[in-house]
């Protein structure tokens, strides 16, 4: 409690020194940083700081994240339109349209949390729009992953089990991605707060209670997610695979088209899968660091995102590589595409035609012919 009048309390309100900083304090405003312990007061000699990792940062997570993340948005728009024509409709494909839907909101909302939060460090509109932003992007991002991650461990099912209600699954998947990332909503909260930095006002995330309760830690972010988001689906996509690779290998048939293009579409889902896994190692290493050692690596934290949204970019390339059937139906839209193109662009130049036609037969009059008759030239008049 602060002893003394309202005045004092006014003034000190007012004030922004080394003590009320110390106090979290600055001109009435919570430091910027202070609920996490950290206040970047620009304090910091050059000579200290990691001026090699800024570096770093700034190339992996401010420029190849992005451009990445930028085609991957491209190539999973085009993949969820070609995975939902009436003419790849399979049980496996609805799962991959599904896929590439929730591949888009990962690229997007690590934009957000990836890239604006090393931004916010050079730009005091990128410190307010991650604050701002973060509450919402940090639980629709997370859920998106558990999607992308359930997804995939149920599209490699279903080249097992085949199942004949794959848009009824795929809503009960997006509720459970839902509800195991529900916490994540009651995890953090924005304040406005005083930037040292900047020197002037701006907003900040803070930990709520729950996020500091060290049993919620050790349950949720160690244990339930090695089991449900790392290892275990791991484990499950290496044993569905190899299962797969060796039923293909057993079978012994006469190669047709129908089955060349099935036999394509199963070695599509198992380079997805061996994509899946490829890139999923690297942040399951840095979770297991920091649960089992309580080691945190900042370039291992920023490659193991950038690994995350290569997961999430680059499935276009091996459904168009190796998809017949994705790449057929592409071909054809793409054709279709152009035709429209073309018509439209010869309808717009045949009315461009008719148009200036009019407008040429508008402004061209004709001399009266009475004129001509009835007033002579006056230059031929004696």
């Amino acid at each position: 409690a602060f002893m003394g009048t309202a005045v004092e309390y006014a003034q000190s309100r007012l004030q922004c020194n080394s003590e009320t900083i110390n106090n979290g304090t600055c001109f009435g405003y919570a430091v910027c940083g202070y609920c996490y312990g950290y206040i970047d007061d620009g304090s910091i000699p050059e000579e200290e700081k990691d001026l090699f990792y800024d570096t770093f940062n700034l190339v992996v997570i401010g420029v190849i994240l992005p451009s990445i993340g930028l085609f991957g948005l491209m190539g999973n728009s085009i993949s969820s339109f070609i995975y939902s024509r009436k003419e790849m409709r399979s049980s496996m494909n609805v799962y991959l349209c599904a896929l590439a839907c929730s591949d888009i909101v990962i690229i997007i909302t690590s934009f957000f949390l990836f890239v604006l939060e090393s931004m916010r460090k050079r730009s005091i509109f990128a410190h307010r729009l991650y604050a701002t932003a973060a509450p919402y992007m940090f639980p629709l991002g997370l859920s998106a992953q558990s999607l992308s991650v359930f997804l995939t461990v149920t599209a490699a099912a279903d080249c097992l089990i085949l199942d004949s209600y794959p848009l009824q699954i795929v809503f009960v998947i997006v509720l459970l991605a839902l509800a195991y990332n529900a916490p994540h909503l009651f995890e953090i909260y924005v304040i406005d707060c005083w930037s040292l930095h900047y020197k002037q006002a701006s907003k900040d995330v803070c930990p709520t209670e729950l996020r500091g309760n060290e049993v919620y830690v050790s349950i949720y972010y160690a244990w339930m997610y090695t089991i449900f988001m790392a290892v275990g689906p791991l484990m499950l996509l290496i044993l569905i695979n190899t299962v797969i690779i060796l039923r293909i290998r057993c079978r012994k048939k006469e190669t047709t088209e129908e089955s060349s293009g099935g036999s394509g579409d199963v070695i599509t889902l198992i380079l997805v899968v061996a994509l899946f896994v490829t890139c999923n190692i690297l942040p399951l290493t840095v979770n297991l660091l920091e649960m089992l050692l309580q080691v945190e690596n900042p370039y291992l934290i920023d490659l193991s995102n950038l690994m995350v949204v290569v997961n999430s970019s680059c499935n276009f390339l091996i459904y168009y590589a190796f998809g017949s059937n994705f790449r057929r139906t592409l071909k054809q839209y793409v054709r279709r595409s152009r035709v429209m193109i073309s018509a439209a662009a010869s309808r717009s130049t045949r009315r461009r035609r008719r148009r200036s036609s009019r407008q040429i037969k508008a402004s061209f009059t004709p001399l009266p012919v009475t004129s001509l008759v009835t007033e002579p030239n006056k230059e031929f008049l004696v």
